[in-house]
């Protein structure tokens, strides 16, 4: 079981349509074109196994990229485009996209079955969309934005999947230097 990813670009802020002005935050590019570096000269990915190739990252199973010394934390907006070869791979049906508390926790970002949602264990306050978000090698363009009042909202291609209120900080960013 394998799945790709692209990290394409995450924001200290969150961007709205429309807005007529947006204050300056730092925004961190990743390419993947042969290194792992940012694009601007920001931080760098780290690899936790997998291959990076001419069509981005390939990892499998408790393999995956991590960014730390952003400082981003609770104010946020992730882009990332990528696919999973099978969305059916995870024996109990999850495969995390994103992780919140540097792995000390199953809360996360989540797909079960083509479907994305946000997983807490025991916790009814997770979001998951109403329809199939992933196919089986399609790539998706996944937007994650937290706004300061702390409303999560996920986008899967430029289609709402879902949103919450995230008043206890479940989807802030709270391991060690901020570790994405």
């Amino acid at each position: 079981m394998t799945k790709r990813a692209v990290i394409a670009c995450i924001s200290a802020i969150m961007i709205l349509p429309g807005a007529a002005s947006i204050a300056v935050a730092d925004t961190f590019t990743y390419e993947l074109n042969g290194n792992y570096a940012e694009s601007n000269g920001g931080p760098s990915l780290v690899p936790y196994g997998g291959t990076l190739g001419p069509d981005g990252y390939t990892f499998g199973v408790q393999q995956g990229l991590s960014l730390s010394g952003t400082g981003i934390f609770d104010v946020y907006s992730i882009d990332i485009r990528f696919y999973f070869d099978d969305i059916n791979a995870s024996p109990d049906g999850y495969q995390r996209i994103l992780e919140f508390k540097n792995l000390a926790s199953d809360t996360g970002l989540y797909e079960r079955g083509g479907t994305l949602l946000f997983f807490v264990r025991g916790n009814p306050t997770g979001a998951q969309s109403d329809v199939p978000n992933f196919a089986s090698g399609v790539p998706a363009d996944l937007l994650l934005t937290r706004s300061a009042a702390g409303l999560l909202s996920a986008y899967v291609d430029g289609t709402l999947a879902f949103t919450f209120s995230d008043p206890t900080g479940l989807a802030t960013f709270s391991g060690p230097d901020n570790i994405i």
